[in-house]
């Protein structure tokens, strides 16, 4: 799958062409405009969706509790990883993927996603399983303390980003 995600991405410019830009979104009831996700394909044992993702948002930590793989076609998402500690999370690297980059993040990866101040981030997440059906964990953005997934804690837990004009919220 990682090699047929990395020759999909490669011609960027392509699916950038073939997939449309989402509509604009409304803002959350925090006032969060995160971007959209259309979902490709949803089954028990694997989801396929694309993923806006705007500037001006930290988005918080989270796991998937299944292996996933992305692949960037337009703009640049970037990553924080994070590790399990006693007391929660901590950051331990940041990666930025750019047009045709792809990687794996294993069932017990933890990330945050945001896009630069200049450009919104469009890329194809697939996940190994149900994304919308397993138990998640999402840490706090302050304590690093975790959470059961929600959508609405999702939003409480996003943040401005400091490097960007356009954050709202």
């Amino acid at each position: 799958m990682t090699s047929l995600l990395s020759e999909l991405v490669a011609d960027h410019a392509a699916l950038v062409a073939s997939i449309p830009a989402f509509p604009e979104q409304p803002a959350s009831a925090r006032g969060w405009t995160l971007g959209g996700e259309h979902i490709c394909h949803q089954a028990d044992d694997l989801t396929i969706m694309v993923l806006d993702t705007l500037p001006g948002v930290l988005q918080p930590p989270h796991d998937h509790a299944m292996t996933a793989i992305i692949g960037v076609f337009q703009g640049q998402e970037d990553q924080r990883f994070y590790a399990r500690s006693d007391t929660g999370v901590s950051l331990t690297r940041q990666r930025s993927l750019l047009p045709g980059d792809t990687i794996v993040l294993g069932e017990n990866a933890i990330h945050a996603i945001s896009a630069p101040a200049d450009r919104p981030a469009r890329a194809v997440h697939v996940y190994f399983g149900d994304i919308y059906a397993v138990d998640r964990s999402l840490f706090h953005p302050d304590t690093l303390q975790a959470h059961p997934y929600t959508g609405d804690r999702y939003d409480e837990f996003c943040r401005p980003d400091p490097d960007t004009a356009t954050a709202t919220g």
